[in-house]
């Protein structure tokens, strides 16, 4: 036996030891065995996974685990598993995944990495907010439309003077509108 047998041996022992440890820590539901570092997408259909995932879900239920590689996902097949889950218990089921490059410098305090309490008093704060400088007041939609309009007739002036070989930069002009409709009150 030579030694890389041995140490691959190992590896794969070791990889199956930590999928099963992962797989009891966190109470999943059931779902089909899947393989060390690639998890289930040998059986997933690549033009139609969710012809697997219904095929999946006559052996192991509506609710189901799945290894997309690495990635533990948990599927929800059928009308009724969908709306049990994000309807009659949003609350629940109204998280996040993490995004480790917006919770280190916010430290969990912006809009798109908040969950929970404190994602409910942000929208209410920013809600608030919004609404004092006119969101869902009746004039709102004039200001837009108008704004609108002065902006589209800017770019189809612009579109004559600028030539193929320059950059036309749309988001300056979004930015500068969008400014003009907030602090039109």
């Amino acid at each position: 036996i030579e030694v890389y047998h041995v140490i691959s041996g190992l590896i794969l022992v070791l990889l199956w030891m930590f999928n099963i440890k992962h797989k009891r820590n966190w109470h999943l539901p059931p779902g089909p065995t899947a393989l060390p570092l690639i998890g289930n997408l040998l059986q997933i259909d690549k033009k139609a996974p969710f012809k697997s995932f219904v095929k999946f879900s006559e052996t192991y239920g509506p609710v189901m685990t799945v290894y997309l590689g690495w990635q533990r996902t948990v599927v929800l097949v059928g009308y009724d598993a969908v709306k049990e889950a994000l309807v009659d218990q949003a609350d629940d089921f109204a998280g996040r995944a993490p995004t480790p490059f917006l919770h280190n410098p916010n430290k969990k305090y912006g809009i798109g990495s908040s969950n929970g309490e404190r994602w409910r008093q942000l929208r209410r704060f920013t809600m608030t907010t919004l609404r004092d400088f006119g969101m869902g007041r009746k004039g709102m939609e004039e200001w837009i439309q108008e704004e609108s309009e002065h902006m589209r007739a800017h770019i189809h002036k612009l579109k004559g003077i600028i030539s193929g070989a320059e950059r036309f930069y749309f988001l300056d002009f979004f930015c500068y509108t969008l400014a003009i409709i907030l602090t039109c009150k």
